[in-house]
């Protein structure tokens, strides 16, 4: 295995780590693994599980590249005037063209966390050559009932968890108060959520823990699942007991009905992982999960061809010379200092 840095999109402003595994013999990589942001943090991810997953993959004989959107992480904001799903939709783009330069691969996964999930379902839905897509503690579609039993597991555990009471903000607010009693400001915060003019209540309802799903509804959800799945591309969607403690039936896609997209994917919730897969045994399920899948992935494509020799294929062969990650931030720095001086 080796990792080098690089600098690539349309002005070298994405910074992300290429893992290459140690190729032996004629067997060559079949497909290429892309990790995405989690939230706001750089391309690491919590709890270094992107790192840690490259570095299982590549094992696996699967190169990857973790990277940080623009103006996360190392990587420049961009100069273009786009939103921000455009903006992540490009430098998404933008990456699977490095990755594919750097591999000579044509095939690749994706794997994403909470807001990574939604970035890339939006990339398998907009580049064909996604074939594989991870989404853990992506977009959810609770019913009535689901939420309801959610909210009394949830009071029931009050009194036992600890970290049950402390995602109820009047909890942490009136406990604080009484810490304090002579704070003003503690105070004000206590009798505010007596009046009810403090929002949001409980940390579920911040949304910080799901995708978006507020602003993409079940119909457009099954429309572009039952489009991955026309294509062919293998979906496996996992949530965390952070999401709901205990699932019954694909509980979390309650609301989507029954739509026939459902038979044809992967689906799994794990009750004792969190959200940011927190103790290392969470960490070894979700790591574990994630490379069985990308295994059977790579298992049921066709071997590519052999690399062409350095300098005549698509692009930098096993053994060409890619710069350091001393040299990578010395052009980095040097972007940052020109752009401070214009």
């Amino acid at each position: 295995m080796d990792e080098s840095t690089l600098c690539f999109g349309p002005d070298q402003g994405l910074i992300g780590v290429l893992t290459r595994p140690t190729v032996v013999g004629d067997e060559r990589p079949r497909i290429g693994c892309l990790l995405l942001n989690v939230g706001v943090n750089h391309r690491i991810g919590p709890r270094r599980i992107n790192v840690k997953t490259a570095r299982r993959l590549a094992a696996a004989g699967i190169p990857s590249l973790r990277f940080d959107l623009s103006g996360m992480g190392d990587s420049l904001a961009s100069a273009a005037q786009n939103d921000f799903r455009q903006q992540a939709l490009a430098d998404m783009k933008a990456a699977l063209d490095q990755l594919q330069a750097c591999t000579g691969l044509t095939r690749f996964i994706v794997l994403g966390i909470c807001s990574g999930a939604t970035n890339g379902m939006a990339l398998a839905l907009a580049d064909p050559r996604v074939i594989g897509l991870m989404m853990f503690d992506g977009y959810i579609f609770l019913t009535r009932g689901v939420r309801v039993e959610r909210k009394l597991r949830r009071l029931a555990a009050f009194a036992f968890n600890p970290s049950i009471r402390r995602s109820f903000g009047a909890w942490n607010d009136w406990m604080g108060w009484l810490r304090a009693p002579l704070d003003a400001q503690a105070r004000a915060k206590a009798l505010a959520r007596m009046s009810g003019r403090s929002v949001p209540r409980t940390t579920e309802q911040t949304g910080i823990l799901s995708a978006d799903t507020g602003e993409y509804k079940a119909a457009a959800f099954t429309r572009d699942m039952s489009a991955l799945v026309g294509r062919g591309v293998d979906v496996y969607l996992t949530y965390s007991a952070t999401v709901i403690a205990v699932d019954h039936d694909r509980a979390l896609l309650r609301g989507l009905g029954n739509p026939p997209f459902l038979s044809r994917i992967r689906y799994e919730h794990w009750p004792d992982v969190d959200h940011t897969a927190t103790t290392l045994a969470a960490q070894g399920k979700l790591l574990d999960a994630t490379c069985a899948w990308a295994e059977r992935v790579s298992a049921a494509q066709p071997s590519p061809p052999l690399a062409p020799a350095p300098g005549t294929g698509p692009g930098p062969g096993p053994d060409a010379k890619r710069p350091s990650a001393a040299a990578a931030l010395a052009a980095l720095e040097r972007r940052l200092d020109s752009r401070r001086s214009a």
